[in-house]
């Protein structure tokens, strides 16, 4: 499930994902995101993904990985940042995918220090 929140104080766009990344939630994601973004103008705001509580991710969705760091880049963000999941695995499994795409973003440990890093 992922939440979206706009901080304005920060210029920040952040998505929280959290739990089991699942296929059949996918389509749904890329609208939702499509529509909050919509509302700001990309350009002066960093995108934050908060993936810290994410869960180890099946095999068949890791294709729907790659897009959505495609999908994040192309939004056309000044800067994004990565929360790392907690978790190891999960935090290896986007790494991989993120050095397999030339991910353009940066990883980073906590939400505070996307905050920061977002100005």
């Amino acid at each position: 499930m992922a939440q979206f929140q706009t901080d304005n104080k920060h210029k920040a766009f952040i998505i929280t994902l959290g739990g089991f990344a699942a296929t059949e939630k996918a389509s749904t994601f890329v609208d939702d995101l499509k529509k909050e973004v919509s509302k700001i103008n990309v350009k002066n705001y960093s995108l934050i993904v908060d993936s810290s509580d994410l869960r180890t991710f099946k095999p068949e969705i890791l294709p729907v990985l790659e897009k959505s760091y495609a999908l994040y880049m192309s939004l056309g963000f000044k800067k994004i940042l990565m929360i790392t999941p907690k978790r190891v695995t999960p935090r290896l499994q986007l790494k991989r995918i993120a050095k397999k795409v030339n991910f353009t973003g940066e990883f980073i440990n906590s939400l505070q220090a996307g905050l920061e890093l977002s100005r």
